[in-house]
This record gives structure tokens, sequence and C-alpha cells, in this order.
């Protein structure tokens, strides 16, 4: 098992809360397996959202770093 790291996703629940977004916060391995939850945890509730971005917290130099290019 390789170190987890902390993930948010912003992400916006959809047409009639389009001017709310929310943070879901995962730890994971890489920002693929974070995406992966993501949308797991959102079909387990029967929902849809929109994926704005994805970040990684950097602990060494506290920042989120951005990993959007998972999102497709």
């Amino acid at each position: 098992m390789e170190k987890l790291w902390e993930f948010r996703i912003l992400y916006n629940a959809g047409a009639r809360n389009c001017a709310m977004n929310n943070y879901h916060y995962y730890m994971a391995e890489t920002a693929e397996d974070a995406l992966k939850f993501h949308r797991h945890t959102l079909n387990h509730y029967h929902t849809t959202a929109q994926d704005i971005s994805i970040e990684k917290y950097n602990p060494y130099s506290k920042k989120w770093e951005d990993q959007s290019e998972w999102i497709s």
C-alpha cells in the first residue's frame, strides 16, 4: 500500500444549486482513486454533480496542488 494523500474535489450539485459549489474530501493514493470514490458516493445516493476540480494537499508545502487533469 502506498502513502495516502488528502484530496478535495470541488463540485457543483446541479441545476437547482448552480450558485453553490461544495467540496468532498477523500484520503486516497491517487487523484484517480479519489475521483472514483467521489463518483461511487454520488451513485450510491442516486445523485449527480458537475466535477469542477480536484486538488491534492501537500503537507510539506502546506498547499493544495491542482490535479484536475483526471477530470474528464
